[in-house]
This record gives C-alpha cells, structure tokens and sequence, in this order.
C-alpha cells in the first residue's frame, strides 16, 4: 500500500517513438514532496536498478523506514523526489508478464538446474530457457520489442518535461547507472545534478565485437568470486566468525567439493528433512556477497554444512541461507520478481550469442578465473539465446559526451554486480565526471557508507563535486563486532 505521503500519476507515452500518434502505453510516478517547499531546488528523479525493480515500492520503503534512503535531510528537504516505474516495469501498464499467476510461474520453475554443473543439467536449463522466451512472448506480445535502455531514456526526457524542470535531476542505482550513462549521451544539455551509485558500464554491456556474454563483458563472475575471497578473509582473522574456527581457507572449497558429490541433509525449525545442494549453496552466495551486514549468518550455515559433512550427519543449517519447499520457495532463474523485465531488456540492450552452447562454453573458459561464479554468473542471461524480441531503439555510443553538468559515480571497491573497473571506464568517458571509491564490499555504495552518501547529498543541493581521487569507509566491517 503506497504511504498517503506519496502521490501518485501515470504518464502516457508512446509505445514506439517512431510513430508519436500511435499506441500509447503508461509509466507510473510517486512523488514525495520537499519538507521545505521554500527552499525547494528542484525534482531528483530516481531509478532502483535491475533492470526490473519497482522504483516506487523502493521510495514507499524509504518512507515506512524499511529500507535506507540514499540521501540525507538537506536533499529531503530541498528536492521533489519522483519514482518513476519505467515501461514495462511494475505499476507501469502494461507491465511485462511470462506467466498466468505466481503459480504458473513457481511450476514452470520447479526442479531447474539453478547453476548448470554437467551435461544433462545443461540440456535441461537450455529447453526451459527456449520455453520461457516462448511464454514471455505469447504473454507479452509486441511490448517486447519496445523495451530498451534508450527507449525509458526518451520516456524520462518526457517526464522531465512534465515536471517542467529544464534539466533532468537523477540517481539511478545499478542498471539504473546505465540508464542515467544513456540519457546523459541522448541528452547532454539537458543533465542537471546526476548521482550514478553502482556503476553498470553501458560502453563494456553494449559492445558486440566479442560475442561474449554478459558476465564476461562486465567480469561479475571474477568480482563475486573476489568478494567470496573477502568473505573469507575477514572471516578467518576475526573471533566473531562462526566459520573461522573451521579454517575457512580449507573449509569452503571442502563444503563446496563434497556438496557436488553428495547434497548433505539438514533440517528446518518445522523438523522436515530437505538436501542442500551444490546448486542452491552457489546460488544463495551469489546473493550473499551482495550485502556484507548478512555475512554472520552466511558463516554460520557454512559452519554448520561442513561440520554436519565431517561427521556425515545432518545438520540444522540457517533458513535465511537455504529456504525449504516447505516454508520459503526458492527462486529460480524465471520466478523471481524481476525476471520478466529483466530479461525483457537484458536481451534488448546487450549483443549476446544466439547459440546456447555460448553459455557454457563461457563458464568452462572462465572456470579458472571464478571457479564457484563462472557458471552462475554466466547463466544468469541464458534465455537470452533464445529472446523473441528485438528492439530498434538502442544506444551504443558515443559515450565521450561533454554534458551541460558533471556527473557524480560511485562505486565500492569489491562489488560483485557491478566491478569497479566497470565505474572506472565510464568515468574516463564522460569528461569532467568525479568518481568516488567505498573502500567497502558488496553491492550499492549509499547504504553501506555514510561518507559517500553525505557526499552525494552536498553535491546534488550544492552542485560541487566531492575532491578528485576522494576514497570513502563504510559504515561496517564485516565480523568486526
């Protein structure tokens, strides 16, 4: 239920920017006014990333307190905050759809290789990925081809007018960098004040010469393995890892290794027996290293997984790593919130092969890199191989844009979505843009550092550019306390 702080309109615009008069379909907006109307400034347009989550359900969480806002009290104060739902995209209509019902959804997926670890389960996760791209077609229609990064550049160019603000105040987070890279190439002169936190580089994601996947162009498989590393690390210096009095040096690739063999048995709070798989444990990590605040329990069920192998014996591993049929159905690469749409425009956007074998063969070449992500990383677009939909409206270049006010990149230092080297290359094309490096881990700089949101906040009431080669701390180190 949206706050009764927030208010809430729909925009039309036109399905296909080639024909203006033709069919329209609808974005959905909430604001959430300044608390000083007199010291207003101007609106701050925000995009959650995905490409996929509902930018609007993330500012109704901002607003209950669930989750962190990514600015503080001046730009509270001062800024209109607009959320914006691009096409396709949750309360925007139509919305892109696969399935008939969560149901169908949670059917379909039952049972699919969740990281292809051998021929036969290869096999299967190709047919169910020519499957999904079938139905996301069947249930979608022509919406399909309408859904590219430049195509929700153009639709945040007419809500910019609509508010009537002469540039475009921004902060988009992870695809929502790509999206705010794009509009400021499209629109150069209409950029105002441009926070991009999580850097998702469009030049590397766009490029088609290699015919790679995505995971290879953008190096998430050796940044997720990166961070497992710091994982590790800090868990085995630290008194208040679970799993540090296991040697975790020695422990995980054990755990990993002897879960590929055998799945160990484990039990819930409600006593039902379940197997945690090879699959589902690279899986829940390739989440986990998204968010160090949750590594405590990530140690703990490691602990308890490899101390229940040595002892072949089940164990009690923690829910919050790997959720029971029973009690939490675990997501599979089509039933998750945001896979309609993310698919929709990953496959739009981004050159991919249209040979499945391409993802496996990128896993097995990248295997010696990121042993325990390559797989999972690469996977990660493999219905793309088989998309129904192909969008004409698609940006790859230039990128050397002089734009009308300099852009403000973030980054962590280990982020296993969106590697740094990524926040590096985009900052050297856009001139006169100012990269700011967390010297922390995970995904999404502004939750995670106080430093580099209050550096943020004073740029985009201020318009000055924190110092070049600024480096911030995070608010925690993991296992610290």
């Amino acid at each position: 239920m949206d706050d009764s702080r927030l208010s809430c309109a729909a925009l039309d615009v036109p399905l296909d920017y080639r024909d203006p008069g033709g069919r329209r379909i609808g974005i959905a907006l909430a604001k959430l006014s300044a608390r000083e109307p007199g010291e207003r400034v101007g609106t701050l347009v925000i995009n959650r990333g995905g490409p996929g989550y509902s930018s609007i359900e993330y500012l109704n969480q901002i607003v209950a307190g669930q989750v962190r806002a990514p600015w503080d009290d001046q730009v509270r104060d001062r800024y209109d905050v607009v959320a914006v739902d691009q096409r396709g995209v949750g309360r925007a209509t139509p919305a892109v759809t696969c399935f008939d019902s969560d149901q169908a959804a949670a059917a379909f997926g039952a049972g699919v290789p969740l990281v292809p670890d051998n021929p036969v389960e290869i096999a299967q996760r190709t047919a169910k990925d020519a499957e999904f791209a079938a139905d996301c077609r069947a249930h979608s229609g022509n919406l399909l081809d309408h859904l590219s990064t430049a195509t929700v550049a153009r639709d945040l160019d007419t809500v910019r007018a609509a508010l009537g603000e002469p540039r475009l105040n921004y902060l988009g987070q992870s695809y929502g960098t790509a999206l705010g890279a794009v509009y400021a190439s499209m629109f150069p002169q209409r950029v105002g004040s441009f926070v991009l936190d999580s850097i998702e580089d469009p030049v590397q994601t766009t490029d088609a010469s290699a015919g790679s996947t995505l995971s290879e162009r953008m190096g998430s498989d050796v940044s997720s393995q990166e961070v497992a590393h710091e994982f590790l690390r800090l868990c085995a210096r630290s008194k208040n890892c679970a799993f540090a009095q296991d040697d975790p040096w020695k422990a995980f690739p054990a755990v990993l290794a002897s879960l590929r063999a055998k799945p160990v048995t484990s039990s819930g709070p409600n006593g039902a027996p379940f197997s945690i798989t090879y699959g589902q444990l690279i899986y829940s990590l390739g989440e986990y290293v998204y968010q160090p605040v949750s590594w405590p329990v990530l140690a703990l069920a490691l602990h308890r997984i490899y101390r229940a192998q040595l002892a072949a014996g089940p164990t009690t591993a923690h829910l919050g790593l790997i959720p029971t049929a029973a009690e939490d159905e675990f997501d599979t690469p089509y039933t998750s919130s945001i896979a309609p749409p993310f698919y929709a425009f990953t496959c739009n956007d981004t050159a991919l092969p249209h040979f499945a074998p391409a993802w496996w063969a990128a896993s097995a070449q990248r295997a010696t890199l990121a042993p325990d992500f390559a797989a999972l990383r690469a996977y990660e677009t493999s219905p793309c191989a088989f998309w129904q939909a192909s969008s004409t409206d698609r940006y790859t270049g230039p990128w050397n844009i002089h734009t009308a006010t300099p852009i403000l990149l973030l980054n962590n230092r280990f982020d296993p979505a969106t590697p740094l080297p990524g926040a590096i290359d985009l900052a050297a094309h856009l001139p006169g843009s100012r990269l700011l490096i967390n010297e922390g881990w995970g995904h999404m700089v502004t939750d995670k550092s106080t430093c580099a949101l209050r550096a943020a906040s004073n740029y985009l009431v201020s318009g000055q550019l924190p110092p070049p080669e600024t480096h911030c701390t995070p608010d925690t180190i993991p296992f610290a306390s």
